[in-house]
């Protein structure tokens, strides 16, 4: 009866509808043996050892209660040390078990998930992470309706925001509805989470008195990655198109410019798979130039254009941003970053094979330089949109519009893992 009811209530108990979703949900647990997952599956050692979450006491109406670290968890170092077919088994595992734990509790046939956001950084964003989670998500959505009742989220930083506008669009509405969302301290205020869970069961990482055995440990090691990132983008078919490939002769740059927009976000994702370079962001200024207006002629009618570069008439001076650097990689290095836009105007993402530190001089770089990378940029809209339906959604945490706003994203924000 309680799975129907779930059933039910996630077609808005239209009849034909839910027995459509029932029909496919039993037809893949078939499938992939489902039934037996809590009984066969073992998590390699890896998830055992990094993913920081277990489950914890009751809430105050009964509810389970999982809890989740993501902002210590290495994402992306499990995605690459067991792929992503062991970390959705690992999401099933939990989700069974959370359905045996409402057993338990007459009237309860819901969890609540607790996801502290404590050290959320741009690793989080890596698009293959992102990637996965929309398919886990789906997945979740389609076989385990309305097991989840409510998700608190805590300790949200200020990166929080861009996060939410990149994962918001396949959470579906009624599982966003279920979110609430603290920013910084406020769980600890008077509409805190011990509105929802007991003092004595708040977990110690929160200043509560209740033991979580939840360990963090840090980043996967490399040594314990068996993939590639070429390796998990070679599984998708849309990441491979959302990265592009580039290799770059000793002396060579590549350049990629942007028109943005005022409170725009610019973010970028590479990683450095042979040699080393280097890579800037650059504020572009466009001035008239005292050319030959008969060769501007000449080549604006043989019809030639530059897609990237100014016209002939026009010559411009590239000047880094607010708080930017050019930063020197090497081999195997992941890096994750992201610019608010305060002026707006274009925008210059270089990477070079021009110079590599070694040691502690820089050196040319006589080797070629390959890398990946992929750069979106959120629009105004879509950025200050999706802080506005944090603040309404949220509307009994009164802190929220105080602490996020459009550039509640730092200027410039990298980071590099190895």
């Amino acid at each position: 009866e309680r799975v129907l009811l779930r059933f039910l209530r996630a077609r808005n108990f239209e009849i034909e509808k839910t027995r459509e979703m029932l029909i496919k949900s039993m037809a893949w647990r078939k499938q992939f043996n489902i039934d037996a997952h809590l009984d066969f599956w073992t998590p390699p050692e890896v998830i055992q050892k990094y993913l920081p979450g277990a489950w914890h006491r009751n809430a105050k109406d009964g509810r389970p209660i999982y809890v989740l670290r993501l902002g210590h968890m290495d994402i992306k170092g499990i995605l690459r040390a067991v792929g992503e077919e062991a970390l959705l088994r690992q999401a099933l595992y939990i989700c069974e078990q959370g359905i045996e734990k409402t057993k338990e509790t007459p009237q309860i046939s819901s969890w609540t998930l607790l996801i502290d956001l404590e050290g959320l950084n741009l690793r989080h964003l890596w698009a293959p992470a992102r990637m996965a989670m929309r398919r886990f998500t789906e997945v979740m959505e389609q076989n385990y309706p309305e097991t989840l009742g409510m998700v608190l989220i805590v300790q949200a930083p200020r990166l929080f925001p861009l996060a939410w506008t990149l994962v918001k669009g396949f959470i579906n509405e009624n599982t966003r509805r279920k979110c609430l969302v603290y920013a910084g301290n406020d769980y600890l205020e008077e509409d805190g989470i011990h509105s929802y869970i007991r003092n004595s069961d708040i977990p110690d990482f929160l200043g509560g008195p209740s033991k979580c055995d939840i360990q963090c440990n840090g980043l996967v090691p490399r040594e314990e990655y068996t993939l590639s990132t070429e390796d998990v983008l070679s599984n998708e078919a849309a990441l491979q198109s959302l990265y592009k490939n580039v290799t770059l002769k000793k002396g060579e740059l590549h350049e990629v410019t942007l028109d943005a927009d005022a409170d725009s976000v610019i973010t970028w994702d590479f990683d450095c798979v042979l040699g080393g370079f280097q890579f800037s962001l650059s504020f572009r200024s466009y001035s008239e130039a005292h050319c030959n207006s008969s060769l501007a002629a000449m080549v604006q009618m043989a019809g030639i254009t530059y897609p990237s570069t100014p016209s002939p008439t026009e010559t411009y001076s590239d000047t880094l941003v607010e708080d930017g650097t050019v930063s020197n990689y090497c081999e195997g290095d992941s890096v994750q970053g992201s610019f608010y836009v305060s002026k707006p105007g274009t925008y210059v993402l270089t990477w070079g094979n021009t110079h590599t530190v070694q040691g502690s001089k820089t050196q040319p770089n006589s080797l070629k330089a390959t890398f990946l990378y992929t750069i979106e940029m959120i629009e105004p809209k879509d950025y200050a949109g999706s802080v506005s339906s944090l603040t309404s959604s949220f509307s009994n945490l009164s802190s929220v519009g105080s602490c996020w706003n459009t550039s509640s994203v730092a200027s410039w924000n990298s980071m590099v893992s190895r």
